[in-house]
């Protein structure tokens, strides 16, 4: 809200939203809506609304709909308590209408310099700075847009060949918000119906009747929703975890015998170290990755399974591995990446990490660049750090198995 002082009476400026939620999103071919859809735990139309819904200088918003997602977009306003949604109005068959619509629903309660944003439902990432300069260069220059600049280079073709290569510093893809005053609204869409003009956004209104729109540059993550690639996108920017992706940490840790040598560590053996003090080999590395593997597919930790193992005998670590292996198989799960992490200030790790990786790969099944090996010495700060024993934390990515034909 902006305040002018005229005639000593003061007159506020306010700023409305209209949100285009109307069309039906025919590209993204899925079943359900795409602003129904779920990213970050919340439909997609639940990150537009929130934008401006939290935002400052916003006072109301007015969301065009469909009569298909209608319910659960009101649901949705409802559930979240988005008080500045003021209106929700079946939309038109176009983009176009959709708007007109939604601003002649509002328009009698605008004062002339009141902004008017126009948004996508589709573009649920507009940030809090685009917003607000936005509306700054609409009341500086009457209209102003947001978008993204151009790096591809731009070719004019016709069926079989280019016909000529533009300057792309001269291009911009739009994005929304896009804003006006209403008085510039209204003129410009008087001026579309009265000429029958057909526009694909806002700014083509005002352009049409000569109108300078200003504009600034997009955020990076304000796109528009239109393909499957860019819903997973927007599934990775909101940091969402794929329902065939599962992750897993695992720790264990061991103290050197006084004098007994035969150090294990990923199944390798190292004759000259001392070996650590297990019922079984005291293989820190596999331990570890026993217990990561075992979280990430909802199991108990490796001495709820290994003791009955230990009790035949077998001590070598790799078999316990085996067990907890096969059940990863069986939820038809495979492994994905490996992290190791080492404390200790003996032996030293780096000059052994080959070997250690290498090893892994083979009782793993994955492929070396998967694996990655890391170590601290401790800095005498713990009993590891000492030399008395070694640490190892293990943290493992697991992917679904695709089925073989």
């Amino acid at each position: 809200m902006k305040e002018s002082l005229s005639d000593n009476r003061k007159i506020f400026f306010m700023n409305h939203v209209i949100i285009l939620a109307a069309g039906y999103g025919e590209r993204m071919l899925s079943k359900k809506d795409k602003l129904l859809l779920t990213a970050g735990g919340h439909p997609v139309i639940y990150y537009s609304l929130m934008a401006f819904n939290d935002h400052s200088e916003i006072e109301t918003i007015t969301v065009m709909v469909n009569k298909y997602n209608k319910p659960e977009i009101e649901k949705i306003c409802k559930l979240y308590r988005f008080k500045k949604v003021k209106k929700i109005i079946l939309g038109a068959a176009s983009r176009q209408s959709s708007f007109i619509k939604g601003f002649s629903a509002i328009e009698e309660d605008l004062k002339p310099k009141d902004i008017v944003l126009a948004h996508n439902g589709a573009n649920p990432l507009p940030s809090f700075q685009e917003i607000s300069k936005v509306i700054a260069g609409a009341k500086k220059h009457g209209a102003c847009i947001v978008g993204h600049k151009i790096t591809a280079t731009i070719k004019e073709v016709d069926k079989k060949h280019v016909i000529k290569t533009h300057d792309r510093n001269k291009f911009f893809a739009a994005e929304t918000p896009q804003a006006a005053t209403r008085e510039l609204f209204r003129k410009a869409i008087n001026n579309a119906l009265k000429k029958k003009l057909n526009v694909t956004d806002e700014a083509m209104l005002l352009e049409a009747i000569g109108q300078k729109v200003a504009h600034i540059q997009a955020d990076e993550n304000n796109f528009k929703l239109t393909t499957q690639a860019d819903y997973f996108k927007l599934k990775s920017v909101l940091g969402d975890v794929p329902d065939d992706f599962r992750v897993g940490i695992g720790q264990d840790s061991h103290v050197f015998e006084n004098y007994q040598k035969g150090l294990v560590l990923a199944g390798v053996k190292f004759p000259k170290e001392l070996k650590l003090r297990a019922n079984s080999d005291g293989d820190v590395i596999l331990h570890a990755l026993f217990n990561a593997l075992s979280q990430a597919i909802g199991g108990m930790s490796i001495g709820f399974y290994a003791d009955s193992i230990c009790k035949k005998g077998i001590t070598d670590s790799r078999k316990y591995l085996e067990l907890i292996l096969e059940k990863v198989a069986k939820q038809k799960f495979k492994i994905n990446s490996v992290g190791i992490m080492m404390e200790g200030s003996r032996p030293k790790i780096d000059p052994i990490v080959s070997k250690l990786k290498n090893s892994l790969s083979k009782i793993l099944g994955i492929n070396i660049n998967r694996i990655g090996i890391t170590a601290t010495s401790g800095e005498n700060c713990t009993v590891f750090g000492e030399g008395l024993g070694l640490q190892c934390f293990a943290i493992v990515s697991l992917i679904k198995a695709k089925h073989e034909d």
